[in-house]
């Protein structure tokens, strides 16, 4: 077999991934672009989940955590979980950078400011256009949150966002078919093809093995590389270094999911919560962050789903499943994000497939509680005839009197449906005395030509959505580069 040769290969083309590859393309250098997923583009986007998530969705979007208790929501195409995201834009909180840098050895990272990471953040939000919601994009679902939270007092504001041109199709979980939302598959990725940059798609990466430099391994893959750029998220980018034979302590260690629990509100009047964007306000002053662990509080936000994905989130039979959909136009629902310790982990074995392992724990349990009910005293307050939990055998909330509901709720592995989209750690970047796979240069440690740069460098959790967090990492890593 033949090898593909070039100067940087960068494996993965998300939010790191992307980034990483048009800032060397077009600062000269020969780069190949490795996707394990197909290549897509907006005419791809059929906005039928029954097609979609088979084509977008690392294992259909089956992957689960070991005990089944945690969706652990990945994307398996181009651009990566950015094609497949509610488009959220949130730079890295500062009281979590400065945990990392009195927590976790990162100290003065290199000559790398507080005030370099947020230019890099700048950055990479214009070159997708991100900014405010504008008011005439904030659906009904969302308005409703927006008006019981100021009834309550509960602190919120219209979350920034990367969409221009957006005809509120409220698709978004299944890909923009009007390349409205302008993720790394639109603001990246093709100008990294313009600069040059080869991209193979439907290429799995197996191993890196080393002949003179190191070289990507796959099924029909070969790629010799000066460098390589290991970008292909938490849970895959372990797996690659442990497949390669790396055996550092902390690889695939220190997980965080950061799991998100939906809770649903009916009203007696047409929400049509799948229309409009469907990610456009949250309850985000409520996460007050430490600067000592980077962890504290929650956010609410406003979601939507087609109704395959509100189907597999409902508890209960068949026939009271049915019943729920048949509410599907009045329903309003919301994530309640709550950030978390790392306290999971991912193993590979020998058949190619991730375990992933995670564990609540009580602090995190008792946030989760208070996060229901705040969502829950929103919706109320903005007439819901009920909120659910979405927990079998547990009572509808019709007044704040039922609002013990949601710490009657125990809490172990699989009584609430739990969501994870931000899943980070694995590949810890940190000081030596912190457990580190991955130098504070980006390089694994132990080599000179194998980088990182994703969500598993994040020694705990961003506390945020991590699409932003992430690119600002690759371009951190790039400027390092001289790119």
């Amino acid at each position: 077999m033949s090898a593909e040769r070039c100067q940087d290969c960068v494996i993965g083309s998300g939010a790191g991934g992307a980034v990483l590859a048009r800032r060397l393309a077009e600062a000269g250098r020969d780069v190949v672009l490795l996707e394990e997923g197909p290549e897509i583009s907006r005419a791809d986007f059929t906005q039928r989940e029954d097609q979609m998530y088979p084509l977008l969705y690392r294992d259909g979007g089956s992957q689960y955590t070991a005990d089944g208790a945690i969706s652990v929501l990945q994307g398996r195409c181009l651009g990566g979980s950015t094609t497949i995201n509610e488009g959220d834009c949130v730079p890295i909180p500062d009281e979590v950078l400065a945990c990392w840098r009195s927590r976790h050895g990162w100290g003065d990272w290199g000559g790398i400011t507080d005030d370099d990471v947020r230019a890099a953040a700048a950055v990479v939000m214009d070159e997708m256009g991100a900014g405010p919601m504008p008011e005439a994009l904030v659906n009904e679902a969302n308005r409703l949150l927006r008006a019981g939270a100021e009834a309550e007092g509960l602190p919120g504001s219209l979350l920034k966002h990367n969409r221009i041109g957006c005809s509120g199709s409220g698709y978004c979980l299944i890909g923009c078919a009007y390349d409205a939302k302008r993720g790394p598959l639109v603001s990246h990725i093709p100008q990294a093809r313009a600069a040059g940059c080869r991209l193979l798609a439907n290429r799995r990466v197996d191993r890196l093995e080393r002949d003179g430099g190191p070289v990507v391994v796959g099924r029909g893959l070969r790629v010799v590389a000066e460098r390589v750029f290991v970008c292909a998220g938490p849970i895959h980018s372990c797996g690659i270094l442990a497949r390669s034979g790396f055996a550092h302590d902390g690889l695939g260690r220190h997980l965080s999911l950061q799991p998100q629990s939906p809770i649903v509100a009916l009203y007696d009047h047409e929400v049509r919560f799948f229309r409009g964007v469907p990610q456009s306000y949250g309850l985000d002053g409520l996460i007050e962050l430490s600067e000592e662990t980077g962890l504290g509080g929650f956010t609410v936000e406003g979601v939507s789903a087609g109704p395959a994905m509100a189907a597999s989130l409902m508890p209960g039979e068949m026939a009271e499943v049915r019943a729920m959909l048949g509410e599907y136009s009045r329903m309003a629902a919301a994530l309640c994000l709550v950030p978390d310790s790392p306290s999971g982990r991912v193993d590979w074995k020998a058949t190619g497939r991730p375990t992933i392992r995670y564990a609540f724990d009580d602090e995190w349990r008792t946030r989760l509680r208070d996060s229901l009910k705040a969502a829950a005293r929103c919706y109320l307050a903005s007439g819901a005839r009920e909120v659910l939990l979405l927990s079998p055998g547990l009572p509808r909330i019709r007044s704040s009197r039922d609002l013990g509901a949601a710490d009657d709720l125990p809490l172990r592995s699989c009584d609430l449906p739990l969501i994870s989209a931000h899943p980070q750690g694995t590949c810890r970047m940190a000081g030596p005395d912190h457990d580190p796979v991955v130098g504070l240069d980006f390089k694994v440690i132990g080599t000179d030509d194998v980088y990182v740069c994703d969500a598993s460098l994040f020694p705990t959790s961003a506390s945020t959505h991590t699409m932003v967090p992430t690119m600002t990492m690759a371009h951190l890593l790039a400027a390092s580069l001289g790119a």
